[in-house]
């Protein structure tokens, strides 16, 4: 590829690429600002690639329908999906409190054994039935959970009934686990919310791998501490990384990890730089990157 000219705008200051024009860009969500939305606007691209998932940066950039977008969201699908599963079972089999526990002189089994559960007796709600929703969704199937899915679009997968978004709200009442798997845009917004605390059980359990935004993190907060939801597991918040005095550190029932659910797939790196290349071969070939994620109609 002696064409292309790769440039590293990471360690650029405000107004990098000035003395560039580029057609390209590959991004991490995380390294997205204010300035690369501003370099955006101001270079006649015809590519975006996302090394991570979820398109939620590039809201606040308009993005021209002669523009290809694509990501290598699906890499990380596994890895997302077993952070989820993860956090199920610390709280399904207790684990937070029996770890909390016998670090002291104390043997709580009486406190712990109320707690457990079996996967397989638990109605779980996957909220965003995408890749990593329909591989969370699979893999507590499997362990015997009856699973319900919320997308935008009603289907059947892999014997998964989804629903309607617009379904939500009813099917909550019925969920012992909610997962939150939903990318984020203004109509997820604060998805979860007071209405939506209200609707659940007491007994329900909370898990975050999506976006911060889908979340009313106060409304959390209120019912965790009034004993009105048993607990949540965030991988992601509002605001990153999470203030010291952000008032869910404080709490027992929460698992709180700093958005690492998409790491720990062996050689990732390799199998990024790999799908990089392939979506440029693409392009470069005059045809659709092959994992886009705009599905509008694409001129030249």
């Amino acid at each position: 590829m002696s064409q292309v000219e790769i440039i590293d705008l990471s360690s650029r200051s405000e107004g990098i690429g000035s003395d560039h024009e580029c057609q390209g860009l590959v991004v991490y969500a995380s390294q997205f600002s204010s300035s690369i939305a501003d370099w955006i606007k101001k270079n006649p691209l015809e590519w975006i690639h996302l090394v991570t998932a979820g398109s939620d940066p590039l809201d606040a950039v308009k993005i021209p329908d002669s523009l290809y977008l694509s990501s290598s969201g699906h890499l990380w699908t596994d890895t997302v999906a077993e952070h989820a599963l993860a956090m199920l079972l610390t709280f399904s089999r207790g684990m937070n409190v029996s770890i909390r526990t016998v670090q002291t002189s104390q043997w709580s089994r009486e406190e712990i054994i109320p707690r457990l559960h079996r996967i397989k007796d638990l109605n779980v709600l996957v909220v965003g039935y995408g890749r990593i929703g329909s591989k969370i969704g699979i893999s507590v199937k499997n362990l015997g959970a009856q699973v319900t899915g919320v997308a935008s679009t009603e289907r059947n997968v892999d014997g998964i009934s989804v629903y309607k978004m617009a379904d939500l709200d009813v099917l909550i009442p019925h969920a012992d686990v909610i997962v939150l798997s939903v990318p984020l845009n203004p109509q997820t917004h604060h998805l979860i919310s007071k209405a939506q605390f209200d609707l659940m059980k007491k007994s329900a359990i909370l898990i975050n791998v999506s976006r911060g935004g889908v979340l009313d993190e106060e409304a959390l907060y209120r019912v965790l501490v009034n004993g009105k939801l048993s607990g949540a597991g965030l991988d992601v918040f509002e605001n990153e990384p999470l203030s010291l005095q952000h008032p869910l550190r404080s709490l027992s029932n929460v698992l709180l990890t700093p958005h690492v659910a998409g790491f720990g797939e062996k050689d990732i790196q390799e199998a990024v730089a790999k799908n990089v290349r392939d979506n440029l071969l693409d392009i470069l070939a005059g045809r659709s990157p092959r994992n886009q994620i705009n599905m509008g109609p694409k001129t030249r």
